[in-house]
């Protein structure tokens, strides 16, 4: 089963995300960047949906931080934004390997991820 790791400092947004998610994949889901960077030195998920509006260290920051790391680097990050002036093509630009707006239709976020991992086969 495929491991996505959920991080937003928003606990509404988690469960949101976790219960469209958890049929069909395992979930993990974490309040910040700071912690899903510590998560990320001891567990290697197949997927992140990542915030960009966090507290402290921004999904920009995290995405940096990971891109540093020959571990991490190669994750497949999906950014999460409900900002209508966040720049898509930045968070493209840094290596995400797509980009939803927030609210989301379920099925386009399981659309989504799909075609992430199928652009890697």
């Amino acid at each position: 089963m495929k491991h996505i790791l959920l991080v937003d400092d928003v606990s509404t947004n988690l469960k949101c995300e976790e219960l469209i998610l958890h049929n069909k994949y395992k979930v993990t889901m974490v309040k910040s960047g700071e912690e899903a960077l510590r998560y990320l030195n001891t567990v290697i998920p197949d997927l992140i949906l990542l915030d960009i509006h966090l507290s402290r260290m921004d999904g920009f920051e995290v995405m940096e931080h990971m891109r540093k790391d020959s571990r991490t680097a190669s994750i497949p990050v999906i950014f999460l934004t409900a900002d209508d002036h966040v720049d898509k093509e930045r968070s493209l630009a840094m290596g995400a390997a797509d980009f939803i707006r927030k609210p989301f239709d379920p099925q386009t976020l399981l659309d989504k991820i799909q075609a992430v991992w199928r652009a890697e086969d």
